[in-house]
């Protein structure tokens, strides 16, 4: 099969096959004026000169069409494949909480739970890093029973950790906690212009999104993906963080209203 051409070949056979078509288009236009004027054998070879002109403008045109409807058909294949390729991501990254779901609705102690939600989260983490974009962070952060304190339980991505708390009474504090109580997600574009979002020394992230992690009215944590570039992270990203908040938040109430139970 051959190559694909460099974007550098693409545009100067774009741009010789746009000259092509203008320069045949006016030798066509020449061609006819002059032999408008001629007369026998003279006459003959410009009115011949005239029609290959014409043939060669509307081939070159038609040639041009087929690039384009080529280009087209090929960004839309690629386009196909990466829906293709982020739908397996996303399912073997989910695959791992549904399957720790399952153990942990027949977890038989309350040990046995604690340690089932604990690689649930993890598991949540290191989802929302395979999934989301290059050089991300995730961490869950869990809600103190006197619901003022947002503790980092785990986390995954960059080398560096994310800050360990959350405390009630600091902006910042007070911002990711009323988002957690009101079962809220947020994506804060550029955390620079954003004075309600303090980035720990050295965190090395410009944008970041924020979701409860909220069975019902009951507040349980926060999960948070950050990146280091301003736009790494999309609305598409929001919804995969929603749903990765969501089954972490099934698991974790599983886990609550059993222990609860015993």
């Amino acid at each position: 099969m051959a190559a694909a051409a460099s974007p550098e070949r693409e545009r100067a056979l774009t741009v010789a096959l746009i000259a092509v078509t203008a320069a045949a288009a006016g030798g066509g236009v020449l061609c006819g004026a002059f032999a408008g004027r001629a007369s026998g054998a003279e006459r003959a070879w410009l009115l011949a000169a005239g029609v290959l002109c014409a043939v060669t403008g509307v081939l070159a045109t038609a040639l041009q069409k087929r690039r384009d409807a080529a280009r087209v058909e090929t960004a839309q294949r690629v386009a196909e494949d990466a829906q293709v390729a982020f739908a397996l991501t996303l399912n073997g990254a989910l695959a791992p909480l549904t399957a720790y779901l399952g153990e942990l609705a027949v977890a038989p102690t309350a040990e046995d739970r604690s340690l089932v939600t604990g690689r649930l989260a993890q598991a949540a983490v290191d989802a929302a890093v395979r999934v989301t974009t290059a050089a991300a962070r995730s961490a869950f952060y869990r809600l103190d029973d006197q619901l003022e304190v947002l503790q980092r339980e785990t986390w995954a991505g960059r080398p560096a950790p994310p800050r360990a708390s959350f405390q009630s009474g600091t902006a910042d504090g007070d911002y990711v906690l009323d988002l957690v109580h009101t079962g809220d997600i947020v994506l804060v574009d550029d955390v620079d212009a954003n004075p309600l979002v303090t980035p720990s020394p050295r965190s090395g992230y410009r944008t970041v999104i924020a979701a409860s992690v909220q069975a019902g009215a009951t507040p349980l944590g926060l999960l948070t993906v950050d990146a280091p570039a301003v736009g790494d992270l999309t609305a598409t990203d929001v919804e995969v963080v929603r749903v990765l908040a969501g089954l972490l938040a099934a698991g974790l109430a599983e886990a609550l209203v059993r222990g609860e139970g015993m």
